[in-house]
């Protein structure tokens, strides 16, 4: 997890107080409903306006104390993944597309209540989960926030936090 002190991260207004619980929602999540053992790599400063890898976006809005974005960014082999591991029998592929839209969306929703109900000094709030899916798709972070991006490794592939607010 982040610590106190965010090498190159001093500038920006994340608090790891914020950060932190969803990181420990996230990897507990992926644990306990997929017996996944996710690892995490050094975090970065994201460019919101360069392309990225990732094909599917699970997005929450924070409100309160704190505004901003959370979004849990993967690729849709570990999506497809997961939702084997889930156990939930597949009939055709127009209905797997929707299978994995809604276990996105629920391991978000999952992730933010697990993370909200740890955080207790201050007023947070999160929007209805939302899944943006394609290759290189668009999120519209807030221009005046840094993103931070916190990359993690799992043996089906890689995922990613990523946070602004303020």
């Amino acid at each position: 997890m982040f610590n106190q002190k965010i090498t190159g991260y001093e500038n920006t207004s994340m608090d790891v107080k914020i950060i932190n619980p969803f990181l420990s929602a996230a990897l507990s999540v992926f644990e306990d409903m997929f017996s996944i053992t996710p690892t995490n790599k050094e975090p970065y400063l994201m460019k919101i306006t360069t392309g990225h890898q990732w094909e599917i976006s699970g997005i929450i809005g924070l409100t309160g104390d704190y505004n901003g974005i959370v979004a849990f960014r993967l690729h849709k082999v570990l999506a497809e993944k997961m939702l084997e591991l889930s156990d939930i029998t597949i009939d055709n592929p127009e209905e797997k597309e929707n299978l994995i839209s809604g276990l996105i969306s629920e391991f978000t929703n999952i992730v933010a209540s697990h993370a909200t109900s740890a955080i207790k000094e201050v007023n947070i709030g999160v929007s209805p989960p939302v899944v943006v899916s394609g290759h290189n798709h668009t999120i519209s972070w807030p221009h005046n926030y840094p993103v931070v991006a916190i990359p993690f490794v799992t043996q089906y592939g890689p995922f990613e936090v990523d946070v602004c607010f303020k």
